[in-house]
C-alpha cells in the first residue's frame, strides 16, 4: 500500500500486441519477484504464481501467527495465467510431435495453479478456492470467504486477487475495450496480486494484529450494460439499507473506473444517483496501478486501507463498487 499512500505511479512497461502498436502498462519488475521468492521448485513458476508466492511471503512474514495449517487461501483470477496456457497450446502445435511439451509447465495452465501452489508452499492446509467473476473478482472473493468464516468453514484465510499482464491478454483488452469517449480517462493496462488475511471477530487472547477493517456487507447483481448505471445504484441502495447506513456517512467509495468508456461512466452515474447529495472522498486506484482486471477489486479495497491509515477508527464505512462490460455489477461496504 506504499504506492497508494505516496501517490506514486506502478512502473510504466509495454507489451506488444501486434502492429497497433503496445499499450502502455504498468508491469512488475521480475527480479523484485526473484528477490521475494527464494528456494527450490522456482524455476518452473509462472509469472501469475511468482506473484502470489511473492505477496503471500510477505503478508506472512508481517503476520506469523497465520502461517498455521488450518488457514486456508481464497484468490481471484480471471482464468490463471492465460500466458502459460497460450504458451503450452502452442507447444502442442510447434514441438517435433503434439506430445512433446514440458510436463512440468502444465500445472501453470490450471486455474487454480497458483492457489494449490501458493498453499503447498505455505503449507496452508485449510479452505483452498479459486473465484472468477471478471472486474467483480476481488469483491467476489472477499463475499465468498466471509461466507465461508460466517458459516464454520474457516477461521482465517489468506484473500485476494491476482492478474498478470502479457501479450495475450493485453491484445484482448486493445480490441475490446470500447472507446473512452468524453470525461473518460483511458487507463493503462497493469497486473498485480493483493492479498488480506481475513479472519473471525478476534477472540480473546488473539496472536494477530489488530484488525483495520471490518467487512459489512456485499450486494451484487446483473444487466446489460445499458442499464448497468441502475442495476448498480440499486444494489448500493440495497447494501446501504441492509446496514443501516446512510448515504451521508460514507467517508469513501473506492471505484473501479477500468478504463472502458461505457462501464466507467455507467458505474460514475450508479454512484452519483445512489449516494444522493452526499459527497464522500472518491478513489480511483486505477489511475495509479492501471486496470488489472481481476485484481482491480483488490486493489479498490488497499486504497480504501491506505487512505484510512493514520486517521483510522473502525466505525467509517466506505464502499467498494465495480461494474464490468460482462454486465456484472457489485459493491461492498467496509468499515475502516
Amino acid at each position: 500500500m506504499e504506492g497508494f499512500r505516496s501517490s506514486r505511479p506502478g512502473r510504466s512497461g509495454s507489451v506488444v500486441v501486434g502492429d497497433d502498436g503496445p499499450p502502455p502498462g504498468y508491469l512488475i519488475d521480475a527480479d523484485d519477484l526473484a528477490g521475494l521468492v527464494r528456494g527450490k521448485g522456482t524455476r518452473t513458476l509462472d509469472r501469475m504464481t511468482m506473484m502470489v508466492l511473492a505477496t503471500s511471503t510477505m503478508l506472512l512474514d508481517e503476520q506469523p501467527a497465520a502461517a498455521v495449517p488450518d488457514t486456508g487461501l481464497v484468490l481471484g483470477t480471471s482464468a490463471g495465467s492465460i500466458d502459460s496456457i497460450t504458451t503450452f497450446l502452442r507447444d502442442t502445435f510447434v514441438q517435433d510431435k503434439p506430445y512433446f511439451v514440458n510436463p512440468a509447465h502444465f500445472p501453470n495452465t490450471v486455474m487454480n495453479g497458483a492457489a494449490g501452489r501458493t498453499a503447498i508452499w505455505h503449507r496452508l492446509r485449510g479452505l483452498n478456492s479459486t473465484i472468477s467473476a471478471g472486474h467483480s473478482t476481488g469483491i467476489a472473493a472477499l463475499r465468498y470467504a466471509s461466507r465461508m468464516i460466517r458459516r464454520g468453514y474457516a477461521e482465517r484465510l489468506l484473500v485476494g486477487a491476482v492478474e498478470e499482464l502479457s501479450p495475450p491478454i493485453a491484445w484482448a483488452a486493445h480490441h475490446m475495450r470500447s472507446a473512452a469517449g468524453p470525461g473518460v480517462e483511458r487507463v493503462p493496462m497493469g497486473e498485480g496480486c493483493v492479498l488480506f488475511l481475513v479472519e473471525r471477530s478476534r477472540a480473546e487472547g488473539s496472536q494477530t494484529a489488530p484488525p483495520v477493517a471490518r467487512l459489512a456487507g456485499f450486494q451484487a447483481g446483473t444487466a446489460p450494460l445499458a442499464n448497468g448505471a441502475q442495476a448498480l445504484a440499486e444494489a448500493i441502495g440495497t447494501l446501504l439499507r441492509r446496514a443501516g447506513v446512510d448515504p451521508a456517512d460514507l467517508w469513501a467509495v473506492s471505484l473501479g473506473q477500468s478504463g472502458d468508456g461505457d462501464a466507467d461512466r455507467a458505474e460514475s452515474l450508479a454512484v452519483e444517483r445512489a449516494l444522493g447529495s452526499a459527497r464522500p472522498l472518491l478513489l480511483t486506484p486505477s489511475r495509479d496501478i492501471g486496470n488489472s482486471f481481476s485484481a482491480l477489486g483488490a486493489f479498490q479495497v488497499a486504497a480504501l486501507l491506505a487512505a484510512a491509515e493514520g486517521d483510522r477508527q473502525l466505525g467509517r464505512p466506505a464502499l467498494v463498487t465495480s461494474m464490468g462490460v460482462d454486465g456484472v455489477v457489485s459493491c461492498a461496504l467496509v468499515v475502516v
